[in-house]
C-alpha cells in the first residue's frame, strides 16, 4: 500500500486508477492546451487577416477612385469621340452634298460639252455645207462664165431654112406677097430685137447716142432723147394703114428708124474692136439712116418683100454682133457680172 502527499493510503489498485484518471485529465488538458494554442493562432491569424483586409479596402479605394478617374477619362474621351463623329457626320454630309453638287456639275458641264460638241459639229457641218456650196456655186460661175448668154437667149437665124424671112427666137420679121405673117408675131420679134439691143448696150457698157429703148415685149418703145416732151414711139405695128405713114412720117416708121440708131450705136462700138474669133472684121450690112444694106425700114405696103429684106439684113448685122460676143470673154464676163449684180 501507498499512501499518498494528503495522508490518504491507497491500494495499488485505486493507486492505478487514480494515475489512469491523471494521466486523462493530463492528456485532456494538454488537448485543450493545444486546442487554446491553435484557438489563439487562428485568432492571431484572423487579426492579420483584418489587418491585410483593412488595406485591402484601402488600396480597393484607391484602385476605385484611379477607376473613377479612368471612368472619368473615359467618359471624356467618349464624349469627345461623339464630337468627333458628330464632326465627322457633319463633314460626311457637306461631303456628300459637295459631291452631289459635283456630279450635278459634271452632269452639267457634260451637257455643256454635248451642246458644244453638237454646235461645234453643226457649225462643221455648215462650214462644209457652205464650202460645198461656194465650190458648187464657183464651179457653176466657171461654166455660165464660158456661157454667152446672149446667143443662149437670143437665137437668130437667116439661113435657108428660114428663106426670105429672118427670125429671132422663131419669130419672123417682115411680111411677103402670099405669106401672111400675123402683126403678133412681128412685134414680138420687134421686142426681141430691142431687148436684145438694150441688154447688148448694157452688156458692153455703152449708152446710145440719141435715143432710148424700153423694150416691153410686143409693146416695145423707143424714144429720142433730146426731145423736151420725151415722146415714146411705137415698136409694134397693126394691120391698119394710118394716113401718116402712106406718107413714110408714122410713128412706127419712125420707132423703126430709131432702132436703127440704136443698132448702128452697137454695132459702130464692135466694129471698133475686132476680135479673133468673130466671123469678119464688122458687120455684113451698113446702117444709114432707115436703110440697112440699101433696104429701107419703112413699111411700104407695095413693097413688103424690101421690108422683109431691110430686116432680115438687120437680123444678120446682129447675128454678127452675138458671134463676136461669144468671141471675147471680157465681153461675156462683163454682161455675167451685170447679171450677177
Amino acid at each position: 500500500m501507498r499512501s499518498l502527499e494528503c495522508g490518504v493510503p491507497l491500494c495499488q489498485e485505486c493507486t492505478s486508477s487514480v494515475q489512469r484518471d491523471l494521466q486523462r485529465q493530463l492528456a485532456e488538458a494538454q488537448g485543450e492546451r493545444e486546442k487554446l494554442q491553435k484557438a489563439f493562432a487562428e485568432l492571431e491569424a484572423g487579426e492579420e487577416d483584418a489587418a491585410c483586409e483593412a488595406l485591402s479596402e484601402a488600396d480597393f479605394e484607391r484602385e476605385l477612385q484611379a477607376q473613377h478617374r479612368e471612368v472619368g477619362e473615359l467618359q471624356g474621351q467618349l464624349a469627345a469621340a461623339r464630337r468627333d463623329r458628330d464632326a465627322l457626320t457633319e463633314a460626311a454630309a457637306r461631303l456628300r452634298a459637295d459631291w452631289v453638287r459635283q456630279v450635278r456639275a459634271v452632269a452639267a458641264r457634260h451637257v455643256q460639252l454635248n451642246a458644244a460638241e453638237l454646235e461645234r459639229q453643226g457649225g462643221e457641218d455648215e462650214e462644209l455645207r457652205e464650202r460645198q456650196l461656194i465650190e458648187y456655186c464657183e464651179a457653176e460661175l466657171r461654166r455660165l462664165q464660158e456661157v454667152d448668154v446672149l446667143q443662149d437667149v437670143f437665137h437668130i437665124a437667116t439661113d435657108q431654112k428660114t428663106g426670105r424671112f429672118g427670125t429671132i427666137n422663131t419669130l419672123r420679121l417682115g411680111r411677103l406677097p402670099g405669106v401672111t405673117v400675123d402683126w403678133v408675131e412681128i412685134n414680138a420679134a420687134l421686142g426681141q430685137v430691142a431687148l436684145l439691143l438694150h441688154t447688148a448696150a448694157r452688156a458692153l457698157g455703152i449708152a446710145f447716142s440719141a435715143h432710148a429703148l424700153y423694150p416691153m415685149g410686143s409693146f416695145s418703145k423707143v424714144a429720142q432723147l433730146d426731145d423736151p416732151h420725151h415722146t415714146l414711139y411705137e415698136l409694134h405695128g397693126s394691120g391698119s394703114a394710118p394716113l401718116g405713114r402712106l406718107f413714110g412720117n408714122g410713128r412706127f416708121d419712125k420707132g423703126l428708124t430709131m432702132l436703127l440708131a440704136c443698132a448702128k450705136d452697137v454695132l459702130a462700138f464692135a466694129n471698133a474692136r475686132p476680135r479673133a474669133g468673130a466671123p469678119s472684121p464688122s458687120a455684113p450690112w451698113p446702117i444709114e439712116d432707115d436703110l440697112v444694106g440699101g433696104f429701107s425700114v419703112q413699111l411700104h405696103f407695095n413693097h413688103e418683100d424690101k421690108w422683109t429684106c431691110a430686116f432680115k439684113n438687120l437680123l444678120e448685122n446682129l447675128k454678127w454682133l452675138l458671134e463676136w460676143h461669144a468671141a471675147g470673154r471680157d465681153g461675156a464676163d462683163a454682161f455675167s457680172r451685170m447679171c450677177l449684180s
